[in-house]
């Protein structure tokens, strides 16, 4: 190994790049275009680790985790209805009848009956619709055809974001159940994964104060094109410490929000003013963030 890189670590070290970042990321560039060249075992192990270890030997010790690991998962990192399906524990009764509005792709498996606004294709949606052998309703949730506290539970997941009038979709919630689940991205998840790019998808990112819920628009200079390499790193198949860190911290990509009763919460537009809240009229503005959206 050593006999393999050292000409070519030498030969970048000529070259005065500064950029620790940018030398690593050339470094790996150059040393695996040499093992295809020689045709080195580079799907063994030890070969990978040993491979890591002289590149990171060249850098800083601050700035070893800038080489990737190299080591392949042995699943993906769990999607946000993977995690709700398997992981996250629910105090739901075996008779309690339960609604899913919004199943989408990823139906909430305790659910009884299925329902979602788009049975076919929708800007909203990446995944195929899924139906199976449960009830299914084509429904606008703000205007929801069941009768008052006809389930004991509704689930709702990524799905308020996308709306154009929440508050109204909030209260068919509460008036259809007795008690359920909201779930919407935060802020820094929708920065971090570039949702802000998308034309018409995600209009409000969530926020939990307390016990109330607040769904806040996103402006006109926040919706830009950031980048998706966090959204790759989450996607890799290879391990690296952003899976790590999104695993550790799921609850700041996503906002939950486990109701009973009542929900409490706030829709705040993209010029800092509160347009509808669970307190009716009582819709005192906000001081603006910015005097316009210009």
């Amino acid at each position: 190994m050593q006999r393999i890189a050292r000409p070519l670590l030498q030969a970048e070290a000529a070259s005065g790049m500064e950029a620790e970042a940018a030398l690593a990321e050339r470094l790996l560039e150059r040393i695996a275009a040499h093992v295809a060249a020689q045709q080195l075992p580079a799907h063994d192990v030890r070969f990978r680790n040993a491979l890591r270890e002289t590149l990171a030997a060249q850098l800083p010790a601050e700035s070893r985790e800038l080489v990737p690991l190299l080591e392949r998962r042995t699943s993906p990192v769990m999607s946000t209805w993977t995690f709700q399906n398997e992981v996250m524990e629910w105090d739901i009764g075996e008779d309690d009848l339960v609604l899913d509005v919004g199943s989408g792709g990823w139906p909430f498996r305790r659910a009884d009956h299925l329902a979602d606004r788009f049975p076919e294709g929708t800007t909203h949606r990446f995944e195929n619709m899924v139906r199976d052998e449960r009830p299914f309703f084509a429904v606008d949730i703000e205007q929801l055809p069941f009768a008052d506290h006809a389930y004991e539970f509704v689930f709702c997941s990524h799905v308020l974001e996308h709306l154009d009038n929440p508050g109204q979709a909030i209260r068919e919630l509460m008036r259809v159940a007795r008690r359920g689940y909201l779930e919407v991205p935060t802020r820094l998840s929708d920065i971090m994964f570039n949702f802000t790019r998308l034309k018409d998808h995600h209009r409000w990112h969530g926020l939990r104060l307390g016990n109330t819920l607040a769904l806040i628009e996103w402006n006109e200079r926040e919706r830009r094109e950031l980048g998706n390499e966090f959204f790759n790193a989450l996607q890799s198949e290879f391990t690296n410490p952003f899976q790590a860190f999104f695993e550790r911290n799921r609850d700041l990509f996503f906002t939950s929000y486990r109701w009973e009763g009542k929900i409490d919460f706030l829709i705040i537009d993209k010029n800092g003013r509160i347009i509808d809240s669970s307190c009716g009229d009582d819709l005192s503005p906000m001081t603006p963030g910015w005097p316009d959206d210009r």
